[in-house]
């Protein structure tokens, strides 16, 4: 298989997005139209505030992922937030995630971050096989309050 791994760019607009609005269906979420631009402009700002890899397979995009860095109240170095990570369904399978994920790995440990870490919902077994061989799974347990603009 001969897929790419790079950072997103301008020209990767419509794709990415096609991709980041399966990636919203896929948790039964609707995409918001100032959302997604905040998010593009947020990946083509200089500097970025949040980091974008895409995977492209004969000059089709197939995967994305994004991320960002925070600091550690724990640490003196940054972690890492993989937040997004999707790949075409029929794509599926054939390694694209993990080397998306592997791509974010490197580009932490560059950064001299001390940890890479991420979540996905319980029902996600198919993804979590794979992350099971790739991370250890936390013990920790989300809480969420949302508010209201």
């Amino acid at each position: 298989m001969d897929y790419v791994i790079r950072q997103v760019v301008s020209n990767d607009r419509q794709a990415w997005e096609d991709l980041y609005h399966s990636y919203l269906a896929f948790y039964e979420s609707e995409p918001i139209a100032s959302s997604t631009e905040l998010l593009w402009e947020r990946f083509t700002a200089s500097p970025s505030i949040i980091q974008s890899f895409v995977a492209e397979l004969n000059g089709e995009l197939v995967g994305i992922v994004h991320f960002h860095y925070q600091l550690s109240t724990w640490t003196h170095t940054f972690h890492c937030y993989l937040e997004d990570l999707y790949v075409a369904e029929e794509h599926r399978g054939k390694g694209i995630a993990r080397a998306l994920i592997e791509a974010v790995k490197a580009s932490a440990l560059e950064k001299k971050c001390s940890e890479l870490f991420w979540i996905t919902k319980e029902s996600n077994k198919t993804a979590q096989k794979l992350y099971d061989k790739l991370a250890t799974k936390s013990d920790f347990i989300r809480y969420e309050i949302m508010l209201e603009d």
